[in-house]
Parts: C-alpha cells; structure tokens; sequence
C-alpha cells in the first residue's frame, strides 16, 4: 500500500509541475495561465513529490523509503514524458 501511495502521489506531482511550464500550457491547454496559478502549480506539483517521500519514509524505513521513492520518481516521470512525447497522438482522440 505504501508503494502504491507513493507512485501516485509522484504520479501527481509530475503532471503538476509539467502544467506549470508555458510551454505545456500552451501544448496541453491552449492558453497560457497566470502567472499565480502557475506558482500554485508548481507548489502543489512539488507539494505532491514531498509527501510521496514522507510516505514512502514513514513507511518503509528513511533508508529504504529514499530508494523506493527515487525508483517510483523514475517510473512517473517515464510515463508523465512518454505521454508528453506522444501528446500529438493522444488529443485527438480526447479532443472532439
């Protein structure tokens, strides 16, 4: 259960922080947000990451908790690129 937390809780984190970025504003919401919901963004996307690492240390132990946690970093921000990468195939199919 502690893994499953912590791989979500990354796998929030990620996408936070991706929409925090102009650029993937722009790619992903056709607009460009403000300044202030970019800040909130960031913060929550990073807000997020951070009790992915409390959770994973409280419940695995700081020393195995700190492994595990980088592991499911690595594997949430595979898939968070991998579908940045193929945006182009997946909007139109979410898009009508």
């Amino acid at each position: 259960m502690i893994h499953a937390a912590t791989f979500l809780l990354s796998l929030v984190g990620f996408p936070l922080l991706l929409l925090a970025m102009t650029r993937h504003q722009r790619d992903w919401l056709c607009r460009k947000l403000s300044p202030a919901r970019c800040r909130s963004l960031r913060l929550s996307g990073f807000t997020a990451l951070a009790m992915a690492f409390a959770v994973a240390g409280a419940g695995l132990g700081w020393g195995y908790g700190t492994v595990a946690w980088f592991g499911w970093l690595t594997i949430a921000a595979s898939l968070v690129v991998t579908v940045n990468t193929n945006r182009e195939r997946i909007m139109p199919k979410v898009r009508p």
